[in-house]
């Protein structure tokens, strides 16, 4: 059976995650306590579900037809984005676009790996989120991608181009929500000004994404949503307390779609 390629991330982060619950048991020290994990795995499927607000459903379909309206200013950006697609910006986004590839899974997965042979509870718990937040957001993502049947801008039909539960996967963009979903929980978990400059590499992939013509603005916007949302509501989850000063705005203007970064210090 072939897999497609949107489907790896939540494949391999599955496996991974399985594997991880084995390898927990088997550490020495501290092992009870790192068993928060194993609840987490499957407490949070069962929140996802059950907790969900009642106006879930009327809020996927309001940002849908927000994006939708956005749709018409898809064409000037990607082709601005395509412009500046050149020297040195593109080798940077050449090298982020790896942060939102399938690949990301295994460095990530190390990383918790790693982080279990340390006593450092907050490291294991942001490493794990990130983790997590992948698997996560990339179901989410490709379910999206699946319902909403939208052309990639290579396939060269349009902005307008939708046929749901076809073979298009463009939107949203599963790099973007990817490489958001890694990077927002260790940005959440150490709450400082040079780890806010990781959403540049988080960034940095969502305008690649635009450049190599494989997704709209539009959809790297949604993959960026999905992507930082999940990271935050299992951060917050795993905190057990409100995490509020970080919050993600989309916008949009005549000539650009935007996402904005607000950082409450009260």
């Amino acid at each position: 059976m072939i897999i497609r390629k949107h489907h790896r991330y939540s494949v391999l982060s599955v496996v991974a995650i399985l594997l991880l619950q084995g390898l927990i048991y088997t550490l020495p020290s501290s092992a009870q306590q790192r068993t928060r994990f194993l609840h987490w795995a499957y407490e949070d499927a069962g929140a996802l579900v059950l907790e969900a607000h009642p106006g879930t459903v009327l809020y996927v379909l309001g940002s849908a037809a927000v994006l939708t309206s956005l749709s018409p200013l898809d064409p000037p950006i990607l082709e601005q984005v395509r412009e500046a697609y050149s020297g040195g910006l593109a080798t940077y986004l050449d090298a982020t676009n790896e942060l939102g590839g399938p690949l990301a899974t295994v460095p990530v997965t190390a990383l918790f790996v790693a982080s279990l042979v340390t006593d450092n509870a907050r490291f294991q718990d942001a490493a794990f989120t990130s983790l997590q937040a992948l698997a996560y957001s990339a179901a989410i993502t490709s379910g999206f991608k699946i319902l909403f049947g939208r052309y990639r801008p290579e396939a060269d039909e349009g902005a307008y181009r939708f046929v749901p539960f076809s073979s298009n996967r463009s939107l949203p963009s599963g790099h973007t929500s990817a490489a958001f979903a890694i990077v927002t929980p260790w940005v959440l978990y150490y709450p400082k000004v040079a780890t806010y400059g990781l959403f540049a590499l988080s960034t940095g992939t969502a305008v690649a994404r635009i450049a190599m013509d494989k997704h709209w603005p539009t959809d790297v916007l949604a993959g960026a949503a999905i992507g930082f949302l999940t990271a935050r509501w299992l951060t917050r989850r795993h905190q057990g307390a409100e995490v509020g000063r970080l919050s993600l705005t989309p916008s949009a203007g005549p000539h650009a779609v935007s996402l904005t970064l607000r950082l409450r210090l009260d």
